[in-house]
C-alpha cells in the first residue's frame, strides 16, 4: 500500500468552535500557568522522551516550563517528567474533570466538523473499514461519528466524567471507563481491525510503549494524531500573555516530522496515511488581538485582513508539515 498523505483542511470549518480561545483568554491562560506551575515542580527529565538520548541543557523557557529540542530526533522535550501524581491531577482528579470540559463543549458541532473528517481520511486510506478501538475516547465524538456513517466501534477512557457523559449520547457504539495501569493492555489484547488515539499519545507517561502493545497486538492499523512542533510555538514564545494552546499545560512535549519518522523507523511500522494541518494563521490573528486592548474598529481591520488569505497561509505552512498537528495512520 503506498503512503497517502494530504494536507490542510479549511479553518472556516472550526471557526465557531474554537471561538472561546478568543473570547476566555484571561480564564484560559490562568488555567495553563496553573497546570505549567504544577508540572515545573516534577522531576527533571533527564532524557528525550522519544529516543532516549541524554539533553543536556534547555533551549528556551516559556510560561515557566524549560524546553530542549533534542539534537538526535528532533522532539521537542518540557524538561520535566510526567509523574503519577501529575497524571492523576490532570486527567482523573477534579482538575482532571476541569481539562475534560474542553471536549464536551459543543459536541454536535465537533462531531461534525473535526472528528467525521477523521474518519473520512481513515476511509480514504484503508481500503475497507470494519471495526474500532478508540483508546483514550474522551466523550466519544468519534465513536459517534462511526455511529453515525454505520460503523462498529468502542471505546475507553480514564475519565469518568467523560465517559458519563458521552455515554448518553451514544445510540449503538460503547463506551467504557477504564484504569490507566490497563491502558497498554487493551491496545496488546485488541481484535480490532483498527486502533484509533487521537491527542492521545502526547499526553501519556510512556508513548513509545503503544508502538510495543500494537505490534503484539492482532490490529493491522494504529491511527493517531498529535500536536507538533510549529509556528504556533513560536508565537507562543513571543506573546507572553496568550493563551498557550500548543505547548504548555497537558502539551508537555510535541513530535515533528522527524521525531515521528525515528519513532517509526524504531519500532518498524510503515506509514500508510498521512494528513497535516493546523491552525497556526488562526493562532497568529488570536494572538494579535489578545494582545492589545479591545478595539472594534482595530479587530475589524485585523479579521478583514486574514480573512481571505487565512487558508493559503496555512496550506503553504501545512505542505512543508510544520503545521500544528498531524494525523497518521501506520501499519506493521
Amino acid at each position: 500500500m503506498k503512503n497517502k498523505v494530504f494536507f490542510s483542511k479549511p479553518l472556516s470549518d472550526i471557526k465557531e468552535i474554537k471561538s472561546n480561545f478568543f473570547k476566555d483568554n484571561n480564564k484560559l491562560y490562568k488555567q495553563a500557568i496553573t497546570w505549567n506551575k504544577i508540572y515545573s515542580r516534577q522531576k527533571k527529565r533527564k532524557k528525550c522522551i522519544n529516543c532516549n538520548k541524554n539533553l543536556p541543557s534547555y533551549d528556551f523557557r516559556s510560561h515557566y516550563v524549560k524546553y530542549k529540542l533534542c539534537n538526535f530526533c528532533g522532539h521537542l522535550n518540557g524538561l520535566y517528567q510526567e509523574t503519577d501524581k501529575f497524571y492523576q491531577m490532570m486527567y482523573v482528579s477534579n482538575k482532571g474533570n476541569k481539562f475534560s470540559k474542553f471536549y464536551t463543549y459543543e459536541f454536535n458541532s465537533r462531531v461534525k466538523k473535526i472528528y467525521h473528517p477523521k474518519l473520512n481520511f481513515i476511509n480514504k486510506v484503508i481500503p475497507s473499514v470494519k471495526s474500532i478501538l478508540d483508546i483514550g475516547c474522551g466523550a466519544g465524538h468519534f465513536l459517534k461519528a462511526c455511529e453515525e456513517q454505520g460503523l462498529k466501534a468502542i471505546g475507553y477512557d480514564v475519565n469518568k466524567t467523560s465517559v458519563n457523559y458521552g455515554s448518553k449520547l451514544l445510540k449503538k457504539n460503547k463506551i467504557y471507563h477504564f484504569d490507566k495501569n490497563d491502558f497498554f493492555k487493551k491496545i496488546e489484547t485488541s481484535t480490532s481491525q483498527i486502533i484509533t488515539m487521537f491527542g492521545v499519545v502526547e499526553h501519556l507517561q510512556k508513548p513509545n510503549k503503544v508502538f510495543e502493545a500494537f505490534n503484539k497486538s492482532k490490529s493491522k492499523y494504529l491511527v493517531i494524531s498529535v500536536p507538533t512542533f510549529s509556528l504556533t510555538v513560536l508565537l507562543e514564545h513571543v506573546f507572553k500573555n496568550v493563551y498557550p494552546r500548543q505547548l504548555g499545560g497537558v502539551h508537555t512535549h510535541l513530535y515533528s516530522d522527524k521525531s515521528l519518522k525515528f519513532i517509526f523507523k524504531k519500532y518498524n511500522l510503515k506509514t500508510a496515511g498521512e494528513w497535516w494541518f493546523g491552525t497556526d494563521i488562526m493562532d497568529l490573528r488570536r494572538s494579535i488581538l489578545s494582545s492589545v486592548p479591545k478595539n472594534k474598529k482595530f479587530s475589524k481591520i485585523v479579521n478583514e485582513y486574514f480573512h481571505d488569505i487565512t487558508d493559503s497561509l496555512q496550506n503553504a505552512i501545512d505542505v512543508k508539515k510544520l503545521s500544528s498537528e498531524a494525523h497518521l495512520i501506520v501499519k506493521k
